[in-house]
């Protein structure tokens, strides 16, 4: 399996990496870095190879764009979406190995010190150094294992906060433990994980299904797995780095944030927060960290988002709705968006407004808007969408209202639970449409191009 090591190194040949050499500040300054090439279209990832008080690299800005995500995953952006499709329906049982690179380094008990890793505090206004890729393995005795991206903020050396938000599996099996009268709960944190990794942690399936088998899935063979060294859980043989952690319950806490989010503001301060402490640090020879910048979109984890939330949301609409033919979860919709493309020889009356109601069964109904169009429109160009919002859209017949549904809690315009009204959107050309589109036939389309570099065009 492509680990992140050789992931770089494919990077680097296609001209999609960028090494810094200068020394940066892991305080700002790599998160100002970050958010000023987001605002460059096809900006590279990012390696720091001097990052002030550590030893240790960073990566960032790693699947900042369509392209890379689909690259991650040994895909053209042509062919991501069905391609993935096809292979998140095949899940692949992880394997288990005696021994891996991810333990060749080992710190256990008083020898731990997180502060050793390059942590960033990304925004002006984040509480403090952030584990911001930290994928988070844990397991409930009825749901089997469950790996999800949760935000930790430092504490101490040995510990740092852990923000389980309701609505996400994390915040359910911690709650489990807590009925069932577990005195802890166990935690494998991983940073720097394989890429097929990193994207299978953003699916968000039923409970029950494990991302690392998905993740298998996507990279057609199974992912390696070792057992931890203090944890009664497994993790990826080839990531770079791995906390063992444990939360007491009843938990000890404390307060957490300020925090810069994926929705592009600055979440208040959360008191009373889970803290979990480190047992152990495993790592790699000479490892990687990963950090993820999260802010004003477009970022990071919006791209990953765009693909495997789309990818999950059709895989449950398709068998009843053969006339969807694509999605997408823009990152300008800061995953709380789905566009839906319809085929125009298998719709029927009706179809439009009942996909829109039957979206919301989707990743558990926190969509905020939901949109179809017609198979004409590039679901993936706003310029696009925005133009059939303005041509094939009447907002007193085509769209309706939900006034109170869940959406995330982060998402400011709602209420502290989470709770929002929902805009259902029907951009699809109706009966007696006066519009007739002006462009070239696909025929000169076509000609026009086997012509293009006469024109002294690349």
């Amino acid at each position: 399996m492509m680990d992140l090591r050789e992931f770089l190194d494919n990077l680097e040949k296609a001209g999609e990496l960028h090494t810094v050499a200068a020394q940066v500040d892991p305080k700002h300054e790599v998160g100002a870095i970050c958010k000023i090439f987001n605002e460059r279209p096809n900006s590279p990832a990012l390696l720091f190879e001097n990052v002030k008080g550590s030893t240790i690299p960073v990566v960032g800005q790693l699947l900042a764009s369509d392209r890379r995500v689909a690259l991650a995953l040994g895909l053209s952006q042509k062919n991501v979406f069905e391609e993935t499709v096809r292979r998140a329906t095949t899940p692949i049982p992880t394997r288990l190995v005696a021994n891996g690179p991810c333990q060749e380094v080992v710190m256990e008990g008083s020898e731990v010190d997180v502060t050793k890793l390059p942590l960033c505090t990304n925004n002006p206004r984040d509480g403090g150094p952030y584990i911001t890729a930290g994928h988070v393995i844990i397991k409930d005795p009825e749901y089997g294992n469950n790996l999800a991206i949760y935000r930790m903020m430092l504490v101490s050396k040995n510990e740092v906060t852990i923000r389980f938000t309701p609505g996400h599996d994390g915040h359910d099996f911690i709650k489990n433990a807590e009925k069932r009268g577990q005195r802890n709960f166990q935690v494998a944190v991983c940073i720097g994980v394989p890429p097929a990794v990193y994207v299978a942690s953003q699916f968000e399936p039923r409970a029950g299904v494990f991302e690392l088998e998905i993740a298998g899935g996507l990279a057609g063979e199974p992912v390696d797995v070792v057992k931890c060294r203090t944890i009664d859980l497994e993790v990826p043989a080839l990531a770079e780095i791995v906390l063992e952690g444990e939360l007491k319950i009843p938990a000890k806490t404390g307060d957490e944030g300020p925090f810069g989010e994926f929705c592009g503001y600055t979440t208040a301060q959360v008191p009373n927060e889970r803290i979990m402490t480190i047992k152990a640090v495993t790592h790699r020879k000479n490892p990687i960290y990963h950090n993820i910048w999260l802010g004003k979109p477009p970022h990071e984890h919006l791209y990953v988002d765009a693909l495997t939330y789309a990818v999950a949301a059709y895989q449950e609409l398709k068998p009843a709705y053969p006339a969807l033919k694509k999605a997408y979860a823009p990152p300008w919709g800061v995953s709380i968006v789905l566009i839906l493309q319809l085929e125009k020889r298998l719709m029927r009356p009706g179809i439009v407004n009942n996909i829109l109601a039957a979206s919301l069964y989707t990743r558990s109904g926190k969509w905020k808007h939901v949109i179809v169009v017609d198979e004409d429109i590039n679901l993936e160009d706003p310029n696009e969408v925005l133009w059939a919002l303005t041509t094939r859209f009447q907002p007193a017949t085509d769209m309706y209202i939900i006034p109170r549904g869940i959406t995330s809690s982060l998402e400011p315009s709602a209420t502290v639970d989470g709770l929002t009204s929902k805009a259902m959107l029907d951009l699809t050309i109706k009966e007696n449409f006066r519009g007739e589109v002006a462009e070239p036939t696909d025929a000169m389309r076509q000609m026009v191009l086997q012509r293009w570099k006469e024109y002294g065009f690349k």
